[in-house]
Order: C-alpha cells, then sequence, then structure tokens
C-alpha cells in the first residue's frame, strides 16, 4: 500500500512541477514581450524629448553642460548638412542638363526612398513574424501545460483506480 501511495505522490509532484514549470516559461515569454514593448515606446518617447528640448534651445531656453554639448553637435551636424546641400547645388550648376524633365537627384532620391520603405517593411514583416512565433510559443507551452494537467489528472484517476483494486483486493484475502 505504502508503495502505491509513493507512487501516486511521486506522479501528482511530476505533474505539479510540470505545469509549474509551463506556466512559468509562458509567463516569463509574456513579460518579455511586454519589455520589448515598452523599451520600444520609450525610445520614441526619448527622441520626442530630445526635439522638444533642440527646439526649446533654439527658442532661446537656457539649459546645462551635456544639454548644451549635445545641441551644439545637432547644430553641427545641421551645418554640415548645409554645406552638402550647398555642394550638391554647386554641382548641379556646373552640370546643367538642357532636358529640365531630367534630374539624377530625383531619380537617385526615389531609389533611396524606396530602398529605405523596402527595408521598413521588411524589418516590420520581421518583427511581426517574430512575434508571431513568440505568440505560437506560448500557446504551444499552454496547450502543452494543458495536456500535462491532462495526463495527470488521468494518472491521478488510475493510481485511485489501483489504490481501490488493491484495497479490495486486500479486503478479500483477509
Amino acid at each position: 500500500m505504502a508503495f502505491i501511495d509513493d507512487l501516486k505522490q511521486g506522479l501528482s509532484d511530476v505533474t505539479k512541477t510540470v505545469y509549474e514549470k509551463s506556466e512559468q516559461f509562458v509567463g516569463i515569454q509574456k513579460l518579455r514581450l511586454k519589455k520589448n514593448s515598452l523599451n520600444n515606446e520609450l525610445k520614441a518617447t526619448y527622441i520626442e524629448i530630445g526635439k522638444m528640448v533642440y527646439e526649446e534651445k533654439k527658442a532661446g531656453a537656457e539649459f546645462s553642460g551635456p544639454v548644451v554639448q549635445l545641441c551644439q553637435k545637432v547644430d553641427l551636424g545641421l551645418e554640415a548638412i548645409q554645406e552638402v546641400e550647398a555642394q550638391i547645388e554647386e554641382a548641379k550648376a556646373k552640370n546643367e542638363v538642357e532636358d529640365d524633365d531630367f534630374d539624377v537627384d530625383d531619380i537617385f532620391e526615389e531609389e533611396v526612398e524606396e530602398v529605405a520603405a523596402e527595408e521598413a517593411e521588411e524589418a516590420i514583416a520581421e518583427a511581426e513574424e517574430a512575434a508571431a512565433e513568440v505568440e505560437e510559443a506560448v500557446a504551444e507551452a499552454e496547450e502543452a501545460a494543458a495536456e500535462v494537467e491532462e495526463a495527470v489528472a488521468e494518472a491521478e484517476e488510475a493510481v485511485a483506480e489501483a489504490v481501490e483494486t488493491a484495497e479490495e483486493a486486500e479486503k478479500e484475502e483477509v
């Protein structure tokens, strides 16, 4: 009788452990998804804060050292962009094309925009695919946990039946 009780307890313990680990895995995956989502929101907020601070600095607001240095870095970047744009205009002026409808820069810009849009779409598709895979893994883990739970219930029933049969056999022997 002790053997059957030990077996029943052992099966119950194993089942409980598997179920708890499955729930833990599913919970961790959900939390990781939530963390990634929150990180993305946070990055967007940081960008927005940076833009606001820069605009306030341009409008005359006073800030401390690190903010001033970063704003100066932005100013230098904008100046460099203006210099390059001026060089582009100079190069265009030197190489005037008679046909006004043909503009090499427009073709290049369209290609760059198309490539950037394609890359953005690919990145979004990859992110959506990864999210779907995680959701699928979570669903599979939940399904596995349910199957384990069902198997435990069946094992407990079988153990209970075995205990009953053993008790009945023991009573008949007596």
